[in-house]
């Protein structure tokens, strides 16, 4: 038979019955001996990042870090030195207009205003500023933001405030997705496209159905799809994030080699 596990008081060393809280035989209380301690609870440990799980993190992020800093950067180089041509199609009809008013460009005044705000940072010492507007340009140009873009031809027409005057062509190029209406402003060299010829043309679209196009150049093709004669260039037109991107990135070297002031 199992034996009665009783509890033993702690003073006059009698056995109680399981559970008494006082001694029967001295009033001693039995409450510290007899209730049953909880057994510990297992102790959850913290949850802790091994050595192996920091590494993969940490190189995911340079991996993403060196993503954006190459392919942002390749890409605003490329868009400012070799750009690649909006389309190819037909020129299906053309209109030369000798004199119309230039299209306004705000963009390149806000260019001329970014660079004055960053150059003062630059020539202070504080390169924070430059370095920030670096960074968050490269971004933009990895995400490959090709809008706004910005001309020389304001700068071209500042003298003539009163009547910013220029020849302006009109074409219509016929493409496999439609036709599309393309506008060249500004004083030109080159050979001029004719009715007919097939182009490939470099521009930005001004809408986002791509039905229209301004370019600034334009390239004659022969029935083998090269290059005839020479191209029809007007003023560049320039994305506005490459340009502050490098721009940027000159005013933030420009500031580490001034002292703060």
């Amino acid at each position: 038979m199992a034996s009665v596990q009783t509890v033993r008081c702690p003073k006059c060393g009698h056995d109680n019955r399981p559970g008494a809280k006082f001694c029967i035989n001295c009033g001693t209380s039995l409450a510290q001996e007899g209730t049953p301690k909880p057994p510990p609870s297992e102790a959850i440990p913290p949850a802790t990042v091994t050595t192996e799980e920091a590494k993969e993190a940490a190189k995911k992020i340079w991996d993403t870090v060196k993503t954006v800093v190459t392919v942002g950067g390749r890409t605003a180089w490329l868009e400012l030195t070799n750009p690649e041509p909006a389309f190819e199609g037909e020129v299906t009809d053309k209109l030369k207009v000798e004199s119309v008013t230039a299209p306004s460009e705000p963009t390149f005044w806000g260019a001329i205003g970014a660079a004055v705000f960053l150059l003062v940072f630059a020539l202070t010492g504080r390169w924070f500023v430059p370095f920030i507007a670096a960074v968050a340009f490269l971004v933009l140009s990895w995400l490959r933001w090709r809008r706004p873009y910005l001309s020389t031809l304001a700068l071209k027409t500042l003298g003539s405030i009163l009547s910013k005057q220029v020849p302006s062509w009109n074409l219509k190029v016929k493409t496999a997705q439609g036709e599309t209406q393309v506008i060249v402003y500004g004083e030109t060299t080159g050979d001029e496209p004719q009715t007919g010829d097939r182009v490939r043309i470099w521009g930005v679209f001004d809408d986002k159905a791509q039905t229209k196009l301004r370019a600034w150049k334009i390239q004659v093709l022969d029935a083998t799809g090269q290059p005839k004669g020479q191209p029809f260039i007007a003023p560049r037109l320039y994305p506005l994030i490459p340009v502050l991107f490098f721009l940027s990135l000159a005013l933030f070297v420009l500031s580490l080699l001034v002292p703060p002031k």
